[in-house]
């Protein structure tokens, strides 16, 4: 924008206007003042130009952080859910050892309250003998 204004339209308004042979010096003064005051709000437009590609750049900075820090807390996320599933896992096979252990308990109680009762004797009954 500046330089289309400097370098082409500018020259354009002014050449125009000596050329129409009434220009005088108050209107070559007014199209200079024009054409200092176009220049003065090119280089305003390009302050502000200059300024919001700085904001950019910054708001991608942050947005790049930001991402970092997301993808680090969905590794931690998934960390904790692998631990969750290994904890899970120990705690069904611990589940099932203990009722193995329940088990083999049982047994072992049955056999000792088996062991425990006196043997039951069958006697022999002699020919002819009612028991």
């Amino acid at each position: 924008m500046h330089r289309f204004l400097v370098r082409g339209f500018l020259p354009m308004v002014i050449g125009a206007s000596l050329l129409a042979g009434c220009a005088t010096k108050e209107d070559f003064q007014m199209t200079q003042a024009s054409a200092d005051a176009a220049r003065m709000q090119a280089e305003q437009a390009r302050a502000a130009a200059d300024a919001a590609v700085a904001s950019a750049q910054a708001a991608a900075q942050r947005a790049d952080q930001a991402n970092s820090i997301a993808q680090q807390a969905q590794q931690t996320a998934n960390s904790a859910q692998t631990a969750a599933s290994s904890a899970q896992s120990s705690a069904q096979s611990a589940a099932t050892s203990a009722e193995q252990a329940k088990d083999d308990a049982q047994a072992a109680q049955q056999k000792v309250l088996e062991a425990q009762q006196p043997p039951v004797r069958q006697t022999r009954l002699a020919r002819g003998e009612r028991g």
